[in-house]
């Protein structure tokens, strides 16, 4: 009886020991992106938060870490805040495709949320986005969407400098013209 008391307790300890080590783990990840909770994203000047998002690069649904640390040093940054199955948000991206020349100076990032994984497939069978390597189709894994989306409408799209700081928030269907100071 003691002996299947003492194998119990052994067992039990080797399950806490790896559950703790693998939430520190997890702890150290998730600090990695954290956002500075005292910033105000959401106003111009703000500095872009910590960006960690997976990067689905084609319709089977894979991709890679995408981070702040990937992002070109001497670029702007347009971040397209959407949602796969918003008819606005389809027609803003095809519109960026159509004239992704404007762009060359920017780099065009579309973000959704984790939660919009299984929409992929159907956003590109509207888009074709998975055509055009220079927009990278991203989920948000580091709550970049709830610290800067305004809540006012879709898609929402803010422009960062080169710096990273916010210039511009546009909500809703925006020109291509409307974006070009911003971008070029």
């Amino acid at each position: 009886m003691q002996r299947k008391l003492l194998i119990i307790i052994g067992l039990m300890g080797c399950v806490l020991i790896t559950f703790a080590q693998k939430k520190k783990k997890n702890n150290n990840e998730t600090t990695a992106a954290k956002a500075d909770t005292s910033i105000n994203y959401k106003e111009v000047g703000a500095p872009m938060p910590p960006l960690r998002a997976l990067h689905m690069q084609n319709k089977s649904g894979s991709g890679e870490l995408y981070t702040t640390k990937d992002m070109p040093a001497k670029k702007n940054v347009l971040v397209m805040m959407y949602n796969p199955t918003c008819g606005h948000c389809q027609e803003e991206t095809i519109d960026i495709a159509k004239h992704l020349d404007a762009f060359k100076n920017t780099e065009v990032l579309l973000l959704a949320d984790t939660v919009m994984k299984e929409y992929i497939d159907f956003f590109h069978s509207s888009t074709k986005v998975f055509d055009y390597p220079e927009i990278k189709m991203l989920l948000d894994h580091s709550g970049f969407i709830k610290h800067t989306f305004t809540y006012t409408s879709l898609p929402q799209i803010n422009i960062y400098n080169k710096e990273r700081k916010l210039v511009r928030i546009f909500s809703g269907d925006t020109p291509i013209d409307s974006l070009k100071p911003y971008i070029q």
